[in-house]
């Protein structure tokens, strides 16, 4: 049997650059390519899994892995906050989107009724 090690430490390191990508399309506000990324990401996540599956990594190992997972989460928490801002800033859109949709309607509200002229009849006394 192989030694799957170098492939799962490569698989935390593709983890790590698939994370990296993540966290410059959230810092650019390119939440496509963040979802494109994180695509990638889970996929990678899945296949990792299956190759770990009762995998027993030795001391270096374990200490690499422990490097490579410690980086993901920073780059996790930083994506994490900037999704969670965005969130918060469409919320604020959404609001105020709503707002103008009521205010329109108040407004319209209003506005008296204006019938196209063949529809209109002339007032007595009126040419």
């Amino acid at each position: 049997m192989r030694d799957l090690q170098p492939v799962v430490l490569a698989g935390y390191a593709a983890l790590l650059r698939h994370c990296a990508q993540m966290l410059a399309a959230a810092r650019a506000d390119d939440w496509a390519r963040l979802l494109a990324y994180e695509s990638a990401y889970v996929d990678t996540v899945e296949r990792l899994g299956h190759i770990e599956a009762g995998l027993n990594l030795d001391a270096a190992g374990q200490q690499s892995k422990a490097e490579l997972l410690e980086r993901i989460l920073e780059h996790d928490f930083e994506i994490r906050e900037r999704l969670l801002a965005r969130r918060e800033e469409l919320g604020r859109l959404i609001s105020a989107a709503e707002r103008g949709h009521v205010a329109g309607r108040a407004y319209r509200s209003q506005q008296p009724l204006a019938l196209p002229e063949e529809y209109a009849e002339p007032l007595p006394g009126m040419p």
